[in-house]
C-alpha cells in the first residue's frame, strides 16, 4: 500500500486496542498500544449502548487513551454485532460477487437493504465457484461508532471483523490444519467466536454473545450444543471431512467446564490454547489492513466512500487551484520581469552602441579605403588584362566596335559578327574565363548589310552590372 503509516483499532464490548505501522523507505516500524478498559455505564452491555447515553464521557475517555492515531484506520468490529454466512456462489467480477451477496444478505437479513452495510470477504475459489463470508450490520450502528471515533479524533476508513483478524493470526501461526476439519473456538470478554474449517478453509463461522450473563455451567453448555448444532448443519462426515479436533482459545483461567461439555458430545480431541501466545488482535487487523485487495471485508457504508471521495476532490481542487494561481503568479512575474529585463539589456545595448558608432564609422571608412586601394593595385584585373584575355578568346568572324571598361566592375563591349552562333560561341568562352563571374548576352540584332550586332556585358569578381 502506498500510505506512509496504516493504523488498525480492534474495538471489543468493553475495550479497545490499536497498532500502527510506519513506513519509512524500505523500514517498517509497528507500535502498539496496550489494550484498555472502557466503561459504557452502569447497565449498559457493551460500547453501543454507552454511546447512546454517555456519548461525551466516552469520547473523551478514547481521545485520551488513544491519541490522534495516524490515519488511515481499520477498526475491527465484534462478530457479535455482524450478521454472518457462509455461501457457495459462481465465480464472478467483485462487482458481480457484490450484487450476489447483497441477494444473499437480503434473504437472511432481519434488516432493509437501504439501512444495512453489507460486505463479503473471499475465502476460496474452486471449479468456478466461490465461497463467501456474506456480512451485514446495520449502518446507523457502523456510524454511531464511527462518528465517536472521529470526535476522538480518530479517521476510520475501512470497518473489519475482530473474528477475521483472530482467523489472519491463526493462519500465521500456522495452527489451522490444511487438512481434515476442525472447530476453532475463541473466547473473548462476553463473546464465543466459532469457526468451522476444513481443509484450511472456514465452511462456517459464528458468534454467541451475551455468554457472561449465563451461569458458567450454563454457558459452557450453550456453546457446545451451538457447536453441535453447526456441525450437524454442515454434515461433514458425509461430505468424506471427518472432525479431527476442537481447538479452544482463551485468556485467563482455562475453561475445564467447556473442555468437559466437548468430550462428552464430540469424539475427538480437545485442545486448550492460550490467546496470550499469539500476537495482539490488533496487529491480526493490522496485517489484513496491509495487504487489503478487493474481495476482503469492508463494512464500511458507501456515504463514507463518496464523502472520502469528495474529501480527495476538493483537496485536488484546491491543490490545482493553488498551483494554477501559482504558476500564473510565476507566468507573471517572468513575464514582467523579462521585459524588464529586456528593456535595461536594450537600454544598455542601446548606449554602448552609440558609444561604438563612432570607432565603427572609422573602421569602415578606413575598410572601404583599404579596399579600393587593393583593388587599384590589383593589376590582375586590369583594363590591359581584360582586353588581352578577350583579344585571346575573341574568333575569327567578330569584329569589336566598342569596349568600356569600368576599373574593377565590369566591361561592356559591342561588335559585329558574320553570324548569332559565333557570338553565342564566343560568350561562353568568356564565361570559362577566370576575370568575369558573369557573362551576359542582353542584345543582338541582325543588321542589313547581313552582319549579326551584339552587345556583351561582363562582370567580375566584386563588381555589379553596369
Amino acid at each position: 500500500m502506498a500510505e506512509k503509516a496504516l493504523t488498525s483499532l480492534a474495538v471489543r464490548a468493553r475495550s479497545l486496542e490499536w497498532a500502527t505501522l510506519h513506513k519509512t523507505g524500505e523500514k517498517h516500524a509497528a507500535a502498539r498500544g496496550e489494550p484498555f478498559e472502557l466503561d459504557p455505564g452502569p447497565d449498559q452491555k457493551n460500547i453501543l449502548a454507552g454511546l447512546q447515553v454517555d456519548r461525551e464521557r466516552l469520547v473523551k475517555e478514547i481521545r485520551e487513551k488513544c491519541g490522534r492515531l495516524p490515519a488511515p484506520v481499520s477498526v475491527g468490529i465484534p462478530a457479535s454485532w455482524v450478521l454472518l454466512r457462509i455461501a457457495e456462489l459462481p465465480a464472478g467480477s467483485p462487482d458481480e460477487l457484490s450484487s450476489m451477496a447483497e441477494l444473499q444478505v437480503d434473504k437472511f437479513s432481519p434488516f432493509p437493504i437501504e439501512e444495512s452495510a453489507i460486505s463479503y470477504e473471499l475465502l476460496a475459489e474452486h471449479d468456478g465457484h466461490n465461497r463467501l463470508l456474506l456480512s451485514a450490520i446495520r449502518t446507523d450502528t457502523i456510524n454511531l461508532l464511527s462518528d465517536a471515533l472521529r470526535e476522538a479524533g480518530i479517521q476510520p476508513k475501512w470497518v473489519d471483523i475482530n473474528l477475521l483478524g483472530w482467523w489472519q493470526l491463526l493462519k500465521d501461526a500456522g495452527k489451522i490444519h490444511q487438512a481434515g476439519s476442525q472447530i476453532i473456538i475463541i473466547l473473548e470478554e462476553s463473546s464465543c467466536d466459532i469457526i468451522v474449517a476444513t481443509a484450511g478453509v472456514p465452511v462456517a463461522m459464528r458468534s454467541l454473545s451475551g455468554m457472561d450473563d449465563l451461569p458458567p455451567g450454563e454457558a459452557d453448555e450453550e456453546i457446545a450444543r451451538e457447536t453441535v448444532y453447526t456441525l450437524a448443519a454442515l454434515d461433514l462426515e458425509n461430505n468424506g471431512n471427518c472432525l479431527a479436533e476442537v481447538s479452544i482459545w482463551h485468556k485467563g483461567d482455562q475453561p475445564a467446564g467447556l473442555v468437559k461439555q466437548f468430550e462428552t458430545h464430540l469424539p475427538v480431541a480437545t485442545h486448550l490454547n492460550s490467546l496470550e501466545t499469539l500476537p495482539p488482535l490488533a496487529e491480526g487487523l493490522l496485517r489484513r489492513a496491509e495487504r487489503r485487495t478487493h474481495g476482503m471485508m469492508d463494512l464500511a457504508p458507501l456515504a463514507w466512500m463518496e464523502a472520502e471521495n469528495a474529501r480527495i476532490t476538493r483537496r485536488r481542487m484546491m491543490v490545482s487551484t493553488i498551483l494554477v494561481a501559482g504558476l500564473w503568479l510565476l507566468g507573471m512575474v517572468t513575464l514582467f520581469g523579462g521585459i524588464q529585463y529586456q528593456k535595461q539589456s536594450l537600454s544598455s545595448l542601446a548606449t554602448e552602441l552609440e558609444s561604438l558608432k563612432g570607432p565603427a564609422e572609422k573602421v569602415r571608412a578606413i575598410r572601404d579605403r583599404t579596399q579600393e586601394l587593393i583593388k587599384y593595385m590589383d593589376r590582375s584585373r586590369s583594363g590591359l588584362e581584360c582586353l588581352r584575355e578577350i583579344s585571346d578568346k575573341l574568333p575569327p568572324g567578330i569584329e569589336l566596335r566598342q569596349f568600356t571598361y569600368h576599373k574593377n566592375k565590369n566591361l561592356e563591349m559591342t561588335g559585329e559578327a558574320d553570324s548569332y552562333s559565333l557570338v553565342a560561341d564566343f560568350k561562353k568562352d568568356l564565361e570559362r574565363s577566370d576575370l568575369f563571374v558573369a557573362t551576359e548576352l542582353p542584345q543582338t540584332r541582325h543588321m542589313t548589310t547581313g552582319k549579326e550586332f551584339f552587345k556583351i556585358l561582363c562582370t567580375m569578381p566584386g563588381g555589379e552590372k553596369p
